[in-house]
């Protein structure tokens, strides 16, 4: 039996989110940048926001102090923040904060907020 060679949801992802910043940085638009408040998601945030000076967009310290907590009011299971720490290039402050309360959050946390930015 061959092995699958689909990639899985996050690789797919991932790329999209790459894709999606080679696009914006090749046009004349400004490119704001937000993604998942997880260490995963703040090496894949540093690999994308320097090279293409990209804006933080909803992705600093006060943004994830102000969700982490929100996120648990509204409900959403909690998610544990494992593996090791990347500090975020854009913002000191940002990776001492996630440690501190331990809690991983992916994009959704922030949704409504971001749909709200662009409306």
């Amino acid at each position: 039996m061959r092995p699958s060679l689909l990639p899985s949801a996050a690789a797919m992802i991932r790329r999209a989110e790459v894709m999606t910043a080679l696009f914006t940085a090749a046009s004349s638009s400004a490119f704001a940048y937000h993604g998942d408040f997880d260490w995963p998601g703040i090496a894949l945030a540093n690999r994308v926001m320097q090279p293409y000076a990209a804006e933080p967009w909803r992705k600093r310290a006060a943004d994830y102090e102000y969700l982490a907590p929100r996120a648990q009011v509204n409900g959403t299971p909690s998610i544990a923040l494992t593996g090791p720490s990347a500090e975020a290039l854009w913002d000191t402050e940002l990776a001492p904060a996630m440690d501190a309360l331990g809690v991983a959050l992916h994009k959704e946390a922030a949704l409504d907020l971001l749909l709200k930015d662009l409306g």
